[in-house]
């Protein structure tokens, strides 16, 4: 005869084993709900700048004043039973004051940042749908490591795609990334300017050289292709990076091209490079430095060249203060400077 309730008592000490093993990996996630292999976690961040953060039109800085933004999401999954296979999902919004991240029609207003659904299966293997990260965002994250003056110029296109389906795999030091966008939102018949699709692609692998130092190389391609007015265009980028880590001393770069072709032009051409270091003088201090370049190959816009500085002191491991002095390496512009708060939950 076939015990049930054996079957049941089985059944849920899988499930239970396959939602603690997932939900690790939102280790910033507080868990609200754990019941029957399903969890829900939930997460925030809190954060207010203060300074002459960007410069206007003219290239003058703006008037010193401050700006916040508050984000939170919700991960949640729940084990199917079946072959560890769990299904998983996050929300995530922003809302934003004045003009942080926002232009003047959105300021405090919700915005949506991550909207989307999936499987995990339990081998490094996840596939998700909906509103999802860039695979371009594993480039960036090598150079992009402090808070305000980072990872500004190493990804071109959007950070955050709507309507895309993306694989990733993660295990044995690899991580690799895919996604493929279908942009219907910007599809329709009576516009001028309709994106048909774009796709990336990133890979990495870090390399564990002993127990304080390691190396990740990364590769990383991005295409967007569309029409404006009549016109076919394609907007590519790709770019490779290189992070070294030594215990409280990183080092990273990033270097690569982006280039913007039409059936009626010449293509431009972009060099994009960026170069990122930080020290952890003491626990709680960390001392930050970065480097920017955008320089155009074959058209007359002038090289974007910057330079930062910084320093980050943590309050506690979820709170942290930071102060960064940017300086704008171009005729006209002027420099900026933030100094900021930001609490994670």
């Amino acid at each position: 005869m076939f015990n049930y309730s054996r079957h049941f008592i089985m059944k849920k000490t899988i499930l239970a084993v396959v939602t603690t093993s997932l939900f690790a990996a939102s280790a910033n996630a507080a868990v609200v709900y754990d019941k029957d292999g399903q969890q829900v976690g939930v997460y925030g961040e809190l954060r207010y700048v203060a300074g002459q953060k960007a410069n206007d039109a003219n290239g003058d800085a703006e008037n010193f004043g401050g700006t916040g933004r508050a984000r939170f999401g919700f991960d949640g999954k729940q084990a199917t039973g079946y072959n560890d296979v769990a299904l998983i999902s996050k929300l995530e919004w922003e809302v934003s004051s004045e003009n942080d991240n926002a232009d003047e029609a959105n300021k405090d207003q919700f915005e949506s940042r991550y909207a989307w659904l999936g499987a995990d299966f339990a081998n490094g293997v996840q596939a998700t749908v909906g509103e999802v990260q860039s695979p371009f965002a594993e480039l960036s994250d090598v150079t992009d490591t402090y808070n305000t003056y980072s990872g500004l110029i190493e990804n071109q296109f959007d950070d955050i795609w709507d309507d895309s389906a993306k694989v990733t795999y993660a295990a044995d030091g690899w991580d690799l990334r895919a996604a493929y966008s279908f942009d219907d939102a910007a599809k329709a018949n009576n516009e001028d300017t309709k994106a048909q699709y774009k796709y990336s692609a990133a890979a990495g692998y870090t390399i564990q050289i002993d127990e304080v130092s390691s190396l990740k190389p990364v590769i990383a391609y991005q295409e967007a292709d569309g029409e404006t007015a009549g016109v076919d265009y394609k907007d590519s980028q790709y770019a490779a990076g290189l992070g070294y880590s030594y215990d409280a001393f990183y080092l990273a770069t990033t270097y690569g091209q982006v280039k913007h072709d039409t059936d009626t032009t010449d293509a431009t051409k972009d060099t994009v490079w960026a170069v990122t270091t930080s020290y952890k003088v003491l626990p709680e201090w960390t001392l930050v430095a970065g480097y920017g370049l955008v320089d155009p190959h074959n058209y007359g816009e002038e090289t974007e060249k910057y330079y930062v500085l910084g320093t980050q002191y943590d309050i506690t491991a979820k709170a942290k203060a930071f102060a960064e002095y940017k300086i704008n390496d171009i005729a006209g512009q002027d420099d900026n400077y933030v100094v900021g708060l930001q609490y994670n939950f």
